[in-house]
């Protein structure tokens, strides 16, 4: 049975993620948890296409094959069942997934999630932007991101926006929707690092925002315990 919330939201972002940009969803609806499966197998294939393409598929799969053997050893000793594996060896198991420890690879992943984003962003400025009135003011912008881009994508506003009016804003969303089905079971650190590439295209998105309206930013993202989060808009002088 689908979920009774369903929201144009996701409808809207999936048509932007077209390759003509047009506008080809309409006022169709979908189902709310549709865009949230995107995302986490967004981020596990192309985590795992970048390290084959990187290193290779042959030293993916041996790597794979150690870890699964570690994982199978403390899944036994748990009483858990027993992971299905493709041809490669390569886990098949769906949703939120352990992040691999590889800061080279994951900050090639970050660059192709952060740019997915920006593209994403752009196009959602572009089609939503307010049609009675135009924004010049970068606060103003920052705010059509807290309000409506937030409502779009989320189907909820930004929690708290600060500002020291020096070109730094920080939005807070204290139940980050990507967050909320993820277990915090390892601890703090350890799921935060495994939350942390899921943020990057949100970072992507809200950067090309801003730029379609000519304001160039550079955006961070932080979290400190799920399901919140942190951004960082820092705007880039063009001095």
């Amino acid at each position: 049975m689908n979920n009774p919330q369903t929201v144009t939201a996701t409808a809207n972002l999936l048509a932007a993620l077209s390759l003509d940009g047009k506008d080809s969803a309409g006022d169709r609806q979908v189902n709310g948890s549709a865009l949230e499966l995107l995302i986490s197998e967004l981020v596990n294939t192309l985590t795992l296409t970048t390290q084959e393409t990187k290193w290779g598929s042959e030293q993916v799969t041996q790597g794979n094959e150690s870890k699964e053997e570690e994982v199978a050893e403390d899944r036994a000793l748990a009483g858990a069942p027993k992971r299905s594996t493709d041809a490669r060896g390569s886990s098949m198991i769906s949703g939120w997934q352990e992040v691999p420890d590889n800061s080279e690879l994951m900050e090639l992943v970050y660059v192709k999630l952060e740019l997915l984003g920006f593209r994403i962003g752009r196009r959602l400025a572009e089609r939503f932007a307010p049609p009675n009135r135009r924004l010049t003011d970068t606060l103003d912008i920052v705010k059509f991101v807290c309000k409506d881009i937030w409502m779009m994508m989320f189907n909820r506003q930004i929690d708290n926006l600060k500002t020291n009016h020096r070109g730094i804003y920080v939005l807070q969303d204290n139940k980050f929707k990507w967050f909320l089905r993820m277990s915090g079971n390892n601890g703090g650190a350890a799921a935060a690092r495994r939350a942390q590439p899921y943020i990057w295209l949100p970072c992507g998105i809200i950067r090309g925002v801003l730029d379609s309206f000519g304001v160039s930013t550079v955006v961070i993202a932080e979290t400190l315990g799920l399901p919140q989060c942190t951004f960082q808009i820092k705007v880039v002088s063009d001095a």
